[in-house]
């Protein structure tokens, strides 16, 4: 025989083999848990995925400022370095002008004290060889003077010695 329940339900949804009851149990439960999800945990959810999205994308945005920057940074230190380059270039010119400048200067002080250093010397030596001149002279007119008293052998007065002496003396200059 024919289950009562079965037989009841020979039409409509039960055609298809699905239980009325079951079903309407099943699609209340579902009710339920959709709004409990909805209520509590979907607002939990799209919350926590909004704020990973917007993380993200501050991420994406910082990634590009560091990237910005660092190029930045480069193109700075690129230029410093360019500076710093064509700096020292022109200060070790400079120190080479200078160097050279020093050692002309140099040169020609040691050129200038040398020829001082010459001409005091050479004054000196005509000093010298005046004094020595003059210290023949003497030695000279002593020599005549001895010669003259051995010829003569007689010695003058000291005045009439001395106007022999500076007349001979004329005479030889």
């Amino acid at each position: 025989m024919l289950n009562p329940q079965f037989a009841a339900s020979s039409g409509g949804i039960s055609s298809l083999g699905v239980n009325g009851q079951s079903f309407l149990f099943n699609l209340i439960t579902f009710a339920i848990v959709l709004l409990i999800l909805r209520r509590w945990v979907f607002p939990k959810l799209v919350k926590t995925l909004e704020d990973r999205r917007k993380t993200l994308e501050e991420s994406l945005v910082q990634a590009r400022q560091t990237e910005e920057a660092l190029a930045n940074a480069e193109v700075k230190a690129e230029e410093l370095l360019t500076k710093a380059r064509t700096q020292a270039d022109a200060a070790l010119a400079e120190a080479r002008k200078q160097a050279e400048v020093i050692i002309a200067k140099g040169e020609t002080e040691a050129g200038e004290r040398a020829r001082r250093i010459i001409a005091e010397a050479e004054a000196r030596l005509d000093i010298e060889r005046q004094r020595l001149h003059q210290q023949l002279r003497r030695e000279l007119a002593a020599l005549v003077v001895t010669a003259t008293e051995k010829v003569l052998r007689k010695k003058l007065d000291e005045k009439t010695d001395r106007e022999l002496i500076e007349k001979s003396l004329k005479e030889l200059a």
